[in-house]
């Protein structure tokens, strides 16, 4: 073991910890995207080819070496928009990002209160650490910067998308129309609108913070690790969202009293909660 260790140099482990950190960074790319399943499903077929190679098995071994190089060039093909997306998350300036996150942050945020203003339901998520790809896929994609006429005609009364959810992942609008998965009719919740539960359920299954306006009382509330926050103004909303996004000092938001909503309505659920809570409810014009 000794003669083992001596023989590790610094470069070793230099190169070790190199290929971890790449390989986690890729991992990190390709986390909440349709890409997941292709790399599993070529983890396996890397598997069976070593297997095939160890136990001597030619012909198969061939095979796979021939299926495994057209392979290679059919997924850069069919994959073409997840590479070119990655490759610009990648060389996309970190000061940039920062910077275009916190205009994104402001015209949520400003958006929230012109609908609010005029009792205009909206649910918008927003990323964080769990991807929210899964929900993202339930809707349309988009994949737009976030402005406040962009969000405010999402929501508008009969527009084609405003009955569901918003998910944004830093400064842009990856989908609208999604269905999020409800929180648990029998909750503390359960006399609350299904754009409120919608929101509340989503809070639960991942950690985003997820912004919710209603349309009877034009208030707005966030709903985070399961549970609804009180009504907040312009400003309240705007520090919320600043520390929850950035200073990430947030772990959950008081519970508060106060009417429930019957008359919202929002994006039910995806493929995760039961059937029966999978529903969609149209907002009332």
């Amino acid at each position: 073991m000794s003669t083992v260790l001596g023989q590790v140099s610094f470069r070793d482990v230099l190169d070790i910890l190199l290929v971890t950190f790449l390989v986690y960074q890729g991992y990190l790319l390709v986390a909440g995207t349709r890409a997941v399943n292709v790399v599993r499903g070529i983890v396996v077929f890397a598997g069976v080819w070593v297997a095939a190679l160890l136990l001597n098995l030619t012909t198969l071994s061939y095979l796979l070496g021939r299926a495994g190089t057209v392979g290679l060039f059919a997924l850069v093909v069919l994959f073409q928009p997840e590479l070119r997306a990655a490759l610009e998350r990648v060389g996309r300036p970190r000061s940039r990002d920062l910077s275009a996150g916190v205009a994104a942050l402001q015209a949520v945020a400003r958006s929230m209160e012109r609908l609010a203003e005029r009792r205009i339901g909206a649910l918008i998520a927003i990323e964080r650490r769990t991807p929210l790809g899964e929900y993202a896929e339930t809707g349309v994609t988009l994949d737009a910067v976030v402005s406040v006429p962009f969000l405010e005609a999402l929501f508008a009364r009969n527009a084609p998308l405003h009955d569901g959810g918003v998910v944004i992942q830093g400064s842009r609008v990856v989908a609208a129309g999604c269905l999020f998965p409800l929180q648990s009719s029998d909750g503390t919740y359960r006399r609350y609108g299904t754009r409120h539960r919608a929101a509340i359920g989503l809070s639960e299954a991942t950690d985003a913070v997820v912004l919710v306006v209603s349309e009877e009382r034009g208030s707005m509330r966030i709903a985070l690790g399961g549970r609804l926050g009180p009504d907040l103004n312009g400003a309240e909303l705007r520090d919320q969202l600043r520390s929850l996004i950035y200073e990430r000092s947030g772990q959950g938001l008081p519970d508060s009293p106060g009417a429930p909503v019957p008359g919202d309505s929002a994006p039910a659920a995806t493929g995760a909660p039961q059937p029966s809570e999978a529903v969609t409810v149209k907002e009332k014009a």
